[in-house]
Parts: C-alpha cells; structure tokens; sequence
C-alpha cells in the first residue's frame, strides 16, 4: 500500500523488486490512492499490477480537514483493502509509512501476514514514540530504511516483530559509470568535458534543501569558477512558494545563468548520474531514511556528499565514498564538495560499495526475509 499518487521511492522500489520477487514466488500487486498522479501510470507502463482505490492519508501542516477527511473514511478505506484481499487472495500486506495504518489494519482483520515499512524519520519523535505500540502490534515483521530509523523509532525491543534493516535497490547494471553517457550528456548541456559539474536529483520539495545546493553551489563557484550545476527534479504545484524561494536563492547567487541549469523531471536519469563530478544530497531536518538517489549516483562512480539525515551515513561512507556534512549548512557542504572533486579515486570505491551493497538481489532477499519472518509469526 502506497499513499502518493506521485512516483517516488516506494512506487520505484515496487517497480524494481517486482521481478526478483516473482522468481522466488510472490507476486506484486501496488496499490495506490485515486488522486491525480504519475505513479500508477509509471508502474503499469513498467508491467507492474496497480489497483486504485479510495486510500487517504495523514498530511502535514495546520489545515485539519485532511486529517477529518481520514478519520471520516478510515472505515471504508479498510474495507475497501479487505475486499481486495479476500477478491485477489492476498497472501501478505506490505504497509508503508508509520502514520498510514490502513493496510496493517486490514491484513490484521483478513488474517493475513503483516509487513510494515518504517521509511524515514519525519514524524516528530513523540508521536514516532507514541505511534510504535500500535505499529508493533498490527505488524508481524518490520522493515527499517536503515540502522538509524531502528534507533529512532524506539529502537528493537526484545519482544515484538522481527526487525530487518534495508536499502532501497539499485539496478547496477543499469546504473553504472558510462563514459558514452558521461559524453552525451555533457555535450547537450554544453559542459566541457573537464569541467566540474556538480548536481542533484531530488524533487522540489522542502525538506530536500535545494535552497542549501543553491547556497553552496555559490560558494564552490567562488573557488573553482569552471563549476557548473545541475539539478535534476519535478515541480509540483502544492509547492510552486517553495520553487519561488529556490529560484529566488539562485538570482542571488552570483552564477552565471549558463553554469546553472534546473533541468526538470528526467525519465533516464541513468544517463545523468555519469556526467556529473559529485551529488550532494541536502535534505534537512528528519525528512530521509537512506534516499535512492545517492545510491544510484554511487552505483554510477559518482562520490556523494550527503547531510548528516536519517541513514545517509549508513550509505556513504566518509572519506571512501564522499561525505556527510550537517545538516542546513552550505559552507561545510562546498567545502566537502571541493575536497571530493580533487580525490578522483572516491569514484571507484563508489562503484565498488554499490555493486556489493545495494543490489537489487540484495533487497529482495532481504525482504524476502521480511515476509518468512511475518508468515512464521501469522502461523
């Protein structure tokens, strides 16, 4: 059960373990809420199954009539998922989210084993605190977007469902450094091949801190005026204030509107990891568990400076493989930038950790784990 109509990670974790799933039996059925979105079209066109159906969710910020709108059609939103558990025979419910308990509460009352992913941190700790008694009794196993939501959530009490620790997959032969790409890609932004070219790929969103790669990328430009950069994300119109402040950070900047290119929701990102020099992940405050971005960038050669959110550090390793700098602070994320420019070896190592640790093999059997644990406890 996924509660965003729009493709993000989740819906790109489904598309990606859907077929090391299927060959060790269990098929994927996503469903995702019927609101305006490209996540079911992306995943059908992929061959994954969707269904979509009346499915709300908790949202953040002061305007209470989402969450009236949850409490008022919990109840048919439940049974809606049973319907579709007992129409479909579904054997297992993967639930997403700590703050959407929709498909736990359905799996517990159609008696079918219970999954239930902990992704991120973003939830406030008292409410994470309050909220883990009730994840822990609806679920038969959890799974943990890295050691550090473990730890955040309450950490594994010696009683309750089996915990497994994750990373979002990575396709590492799909991602991988590709100088022909490297080439192309440069050629039509018209980089010159030596230059640096920094970037990131992250929608526009505020808790993915693109103000703060705008900060920084200033600050790198002032060192090393052969910089260019990039990013790479979609614009949505719930956050059109937000995209105003961004562009507004880049006026001021100093950048030359040629070294800055904000290039929009790309299909092939593959071909755009390649080109660049360095990705800086600048997420603030709780808002990731262990994004999928830095690990495609890693899997493509690319060293990553990340801040120090969720499980980022758990994936980059510092000084190996890039860096992990505070949270909200463009001058240590130049600074980390321009130090990993000049340590062209980071490249390979970041090859060499993706390919070992973030397989898509990896992540299935992991959660193939997941499922055995959670069938074991059902029975």
């Amino acid at each position: 059960m996924v509660h965003y109509p729009v493709f993000g990670g989740q819906h790109n974790e489904a598309l990606r373990l859907r077929e090391p799933l299927a060959e060790q039996g269990w098929n994927t059925v996503v469903v995702l809420p019927d609101e305006p979105g490209n996540g079911a079209e992306r995943l059908r066109a992929a061959g994954v199954e969707v269904v979509v159906m009346p499915l709300h969710r908790l949202a953040a910020g002061p305007d209470p009539t989402r969450q009236v709108r949850l409490l008022r059609h919990f109840g048919r939103d439940v049974g809606g998922l049973r319907g579709l558990i007992r129409h479909r025979g579904i054997d297992l419910v993967v639930a997403a989210g700590l703050v959407n308990p929709h498909g736990a509460v359905a799996g517990r009352l159609e008696h079918v084993p219970v999954v239930w992913k902990i992704l991120d941190t973003r939830v406030p700790a008292p409410l994470r605190m309050a909220a883990m008694p009730v994840v822990r009794a609806l679920a038969d196993s959890l799974i943990f977007t890295g050691h550090a939501l473990v730890e955040g959530h309450g950490g594994d009490p010696a009683r309750g469902p089996r915990a497994v620790v994750y990373y979002p997959p990575v396709d590492t032969e799909r991602f991988r450094p590709a100088p022909e790409l490297r080439a192309a890609t440069r050629g039509r932004w018209c980089v010159p091949r030596d230059a640096p070219l920094v970037g990131t790929v992250a929608n526009f969103a505020p808790q993915k801190g693109i103000e703060y790669f705008v900060r920084a990328a200033a600050l790198i430009y002032r060192v090393r005026p052969d910089s260019h950069f990039v990013v790479v994300g979609s614009r949505f119109e719930t956050h059109a204030r937000y995209v105003q402040r961004v562009e507004a950070e880049l006026a001021r900047s100093g950048i030359p509107p040629e070294r800055f290119r904000f290039e929009g929701y790309c299909e092939d990102v593959e071909a755009i990891y390649p080109a660049l020099d360095v990705k800086l992940v600048t997420s603030i405050g709780r808002s990731e568990g262990a994004t999928t971005a830095a690990l495609e960038a890693l899997a493509c050669g690319v060293p990553v400076v990340a801040t120090d959110v969720g499980a980022l550090r758990e994936v980059v390793v510092p000084g190996v493989t890039g860096a992990v700098v505070p949270s909200e602070d463009a001058a240590a994320l130049a600074a980390a930038a321009l130090h990993v420019l000049g340590e062209p070896g980071m490249g390979v190592a970041a090859r060499a950790s993706a390919v070992e640790r973030f397989g898509t093999e990896r992540c299935a059997d992991t959660h193939i784990e997941a499922f055995g644990a959670a069938a074991a406890a059902r029975r």
